[in-house]
């Protein structure tokens, strides 16, 4: 009779859909692994973009985004390393490290773990080879640093200067990260000070977090010119004998650093917003896809909460007022900056959920001027009226939300939602008869 019990309720209509879509999550971690085995036995060389990132350094003099390159460049000079490798198994450390401690983290406070592998939080880094990037070390760091500035026990002295440390060093191997680090940062200071005054806390704060801002101006003026380019990549030559297929003769990210200000606007402002395909534009893309990623964040972890309050109302609009900060915050990224939108919806989110996770409300809250926290209740109020959150409404986008790896593109966007993933997924075994059967 027991068991009879158990097939009726696994077979009601609540209970199969639930028992359906946790296989169709157990198959999308399956994707996600077998992605990540297949990617990291790849061999992409030194001009692509991903392992070419690591090659910038200061061989040609003073430049932005040098210091890890020349670091590695140390080793790779003095020990006779495999500079691919290398950078490979520090990256996927670096993954390792930051997937640790978000699961630890989300299942400390009883959220659900269905957001955790999406494109657009964790997952980003196997959709487009992300994860040979720097993008999970600034993660990394900047979980340190909150941690740092969270211990209460470190004299302030020791805790400013630790910040500055890894705020440095992380800013001057890219500058990408001030974006999303030093105004929360701002605001965290600022609110401890608060108590001397609007202008002493702002000017305070500001000094607290000199170095950080000094590191950033510094890459502003030493962006890189097609000579400093030219030099960085011929100090490589002799230490990995590679040659390359790009029209320039250098790898894609070294050439980058020769870029102008004005190309390098322009180059992304036409692959973000004037970009088109198959009739859709990419401006249209992305009106969509930030107000969709953004629902999905703030209402996933409410409709499938165990406990009532493990996520109230309350968090939800904090939540949502650090998602709005930090979107503001990395405006200049999404518009001129990057046209490689799922890395920076990636900023984006894991550095708002850092945050959230990291500080109880009563400390977050006062971070933001009232203004801002009513505007968050607002468009909160305003999704819920149009699309009231369920369960069901919240399945079906995160099977069908992704973000393109680069620029706009339907095809690129697919193979980044769940759905896309599985059918990747499941066509594996065609493949290996259709490989078997041309051998």
């Amino acid at each position: 009779m027991a068991g009879g019990d158990v097939c009726k309720r696994l077979l009601s209509g609540s209970s199969l859909r639930w028992t359906l879509w946790n296989v169709v999550f157990v198959l999308f971690l399956l994707s996600l692994l077998v992605n990540l085995i297949k990617k990291l036995f790849t061999i992409y060389g030194y001009e692509c973009w991903q392992i070419s990132e690591f090659l910038i350094n200061y061989q040609g003099g003073f430049v932005r985004r040098g210091l890890m390159g020349e670091i590695l460049f140390f080793f790779a000079k003095n020990f006779n390393i495999n500079v691919e490798w290398t950078v490979k198994i520090f990256c996927l450390v670096c993954v390792i490290a930051a997937s640790a401690f978000f699961v630890k983290s989300f299942l400390n406070k009883g959220y659900t773990l269905y957001l955790l592998p999406l494109c657009f939080f964790l997952g980003m880094g196997l959709f487009g080879n992300g994860w040979i990037r720097k993008d999970y070390l600034f993660l990394c760091f900047f979980i340190l640093i909150l941690w740092l500035y969270g211990k209460d026990r470190l004299s302030i002295v020791i805790k400013i200067a630790a910040i500055n440390v890894l705020s440095v060093f992380i800013i001057l191997s890219h500058e990408v990260f001030a974006f999303f680090s030093l105004p929360i940062l701002f605001l965290l200071f600022f609110n401890q000070y608060k108590n001397k005054g609007m202008i002493r806390s702002a000017l305070l704060s500001l000094l607290c977090l000199s170095p950080g801002i000094f590191a950033f101006f510094l890459c502003i003026v030493f962006h890189g010119n097609q000579e400093t380019a030219r030099i960085i990549w011929d100090s490589w030559g002799p230490l990995l004998n590679q040659e390359t297929s790009n029209e320039s003769g250098m790898g894609r990210a070294v050439e980058a650093i020769g870029w102008s200000s004005a190309y390098a606007f322009s180059f992304h402002v036409k692959a973000n917003f004037v970009s088109e395909e198959a009739g859709v534009s990419s401006l249209l893309a992305w009106m969509v896809t930030f107000p969709v990623v953004y629902y999905i964040v703030t209402n996933a972890l409410s409709v499938f909460k165990k406990r009532e309050n493990d996520f109230t109302d309350r968090h939800k609009t904090v939540l949502a007022s650090i998602l709005i900060f930090q979107f503001l915050c990395l405006s200049p990224v999404f518009t001129v900056l990057s046209c490689d939108y799922i890395r920076v919806f990636f900023y984006w989110i894991t550095s708002s959920f850092t945050l959230f996770l990291f500080f109880p409300l009563d400390k977050v809250e006062p971070l933001f001027p009232v203004c801002l926290i009513r505007f968050a209740e607002r468009i909160n109020k305003i999704f819920a009226d149009i699309l009231p959150p369920s369960r069901t409404v919240l399945v079906l986008l995160m099977l069908m939300t992704g973000v393109s790896p680069w620029g706009f593109g339907i095809a690129q966007t697919f193979k980044t939602t769940m759905t896309g993933s599985i059918l990747e997924l499941l066509t594996l075994p065609l493949q290996l008869i259709k490989t078997l059967l041309l051998a």
